[in-house]
């Protein structure tokens, strides 16, 4: 990105090197309203001279900027990844004093898109107060942009409003035949919206979107979008977790919609789920660590075990994890591509005890590609990655899903237990996406 600026002084190599980079991979989380603002800007040269130690502690260590994606994968758009040479000229430039070549109020805003452009903001019905009780407690709340008149849908973004108790947020296209369903669903049940598991529980529904933290706006390319019809909704499955009350939730969606006479190419959003079970390792023991006696409480609790019919799509059964006690877990699975075209996104989701992740295009064949490689799991990173250059594929194609958890990660206070493929925050997942456009 072309970045201009009115030296003030001598050259330091802030102007034409670093500050560029920081606006290109800091500076758009680091914006007000972005997901970093509330640690510290840059939105000045200023505001980077008074944080420069902290940004010396992230970069040294690896966790700043966020981009957990390894370049194993394939290249990605927008990645925030910086390279070496890239790290060593920001460091030595703080190293050096930090001087500035430019007016401290010379501004930093920039770098990837950091929000829908004008967005249709859509509300809850009425905000959720956990009225069902629950400690994991999956709510489905409606949202409706009161479309008058069809519009395309470019791009969208959920945005948390409770952050301390929004674990995750999936959200679908619900057609206006539905919403008389949606009205019952919603009136039979105390509070806003209603309790839901593994979808909405309405007869005809399309999911679009996905939310867990460090996730950014989903805009499509140019020349595609998801079509709405007048009248239709979207129901979002919010994930909360009551470690703490903070109060009513009003989390929203902001659309970007496209009205008019004219057609795109209609997006395609596929999910896939892959297995997850994790034994008790060495020097665990308890009534929980018996898989029986979780698949009886998964069941009680949700009215279904995922689990079971997950691992039968992939042809595996609980004796296959059962060696799995060393303190790491792991599956893979190869399943057929579902929908053709051009890759436009690629995501995966696990829960606190993810270790790595990985998918993969027609493995084991001289035509692998990975797509997708995270060698160190972060819940709180978790990205729609888009790669940045053209992938189609087919049905004929497979991909690979491979995930591992490490039982380490688990919170200590929590009593030992075997973790399955459930939908509680100690639960664990396997979990992907692949969004495509037809190719003409």
């Amino acid at each position: 990105m072309a970045v201009s600026f009115s030296p003030s002084g001598e050259p330091t190599g802030f102007a034409d090197r670093v500050a560029p980079l920081l606006m290109e991979h800091c500076a758009s989380c680091h914006n007000p309203g972005g997901p970093g603002s509330t640690h510290w800007y840059l939105s000045t040269a200023r505001d980077v001279v008074d944080v420069d130690r902290f940004i010396v502690e992230q970069l040294e260590s690896g966790a700043m900027p966020p981009w957990p994606a390894s370049d194993l994968g394939v290249p990605y758009v927008d990645s925030l990844a910086l390279t070496e040479e890239e790290l060593t000229d920001i460091l030595d430039w703080i190293a050096a004093g930090s001087n500035l070549d430019v007016d401290p109020s010379t501004s930093m805003v920039g770098g990837p898109i950091a929000a829908i452009r004008e967005p249709l903001v859509v509300p809850p019905s009425e905000p959720y107060d956990g009225e069902g009780g629950r400690y994991d407690d999956y709510r489905c709340l409606v949202y409706d942009p009161n479309l008058t008149e069809g519009a395309w849908l470019r791009g969208h973004q959920f945005v948390a409003d409770q952050t301390a108790v929004v674990h995750h947020a999936i959200g679908y296209l619900v057609p206006s035949s539905q919403r008389a369903a949606a009205d019952a669903r919603d009136a039979a049940d105390p509070g806003s919206g209603w309790e839901c598991f593994g979808g909405t529980g309405l007869g005809d529904d399309t999911f679009v979107m996905g939310w867990a933290p460090g996730q950014l706006p989903d805009v499509y390319p140019d020349g595609s979008g998801l079509w709405v019809d007048a009248g239709d909704f979207f129901v979002i499955q919010v994930h909360y977790h009551y470690d703490t009350r903070p109060g009513p939730d009003a989390s929203h969606i902001e659309l970007s919609l496209a009205r008019g006479d004219f057609s795109l190419q209609q997006v395609t959003i596929t999910q896939y789920l892959t297995p997850a079970e994790i034994p008790c390792g060495p020097g665990e023991s308890g009534p929980l660590c018996d898989r029986d006696a979780i698949a009886a409480a998964a069941r009680a609790e949700y009215g279904v075990v995922p689990a079971d019919f997950i691992n039968m799509s992939c042809g595996v059964t609980p004796d296959d994890f059962a060696g799995m006690t060393t303190g790491t877990a792991w599956s893979t699975c190869d399943m057929p591509v579902r929908a053709s075209g051009e890759i436009i996104s690629v995501l995966g989701h696990m829960h606190d005890l993810g270790a790595t992740y990985r998918m993969t295009l027609n493995p084991d064949t001289p035509d692998e590609l990975v797509l997708l490689d995270i060698p160190d799991w972060d819940y709180d990173w978790q990205y729609n990655y888009e790669p940045a250059d053209s992938i189609v594929i087919t049905p004929g194609d497979t991909l690979r899903f491979e995930c591992s958890w490490e039982r380490s990660r688990r919170d200590p206070s929590l009593e030992p237990a075997y973790v399955l493929w459930s939908f509680g925050s100690d639960d664990e997942m396997c979990f992907s996406t692949v969004v495509t456009r037809p190719i003409d």
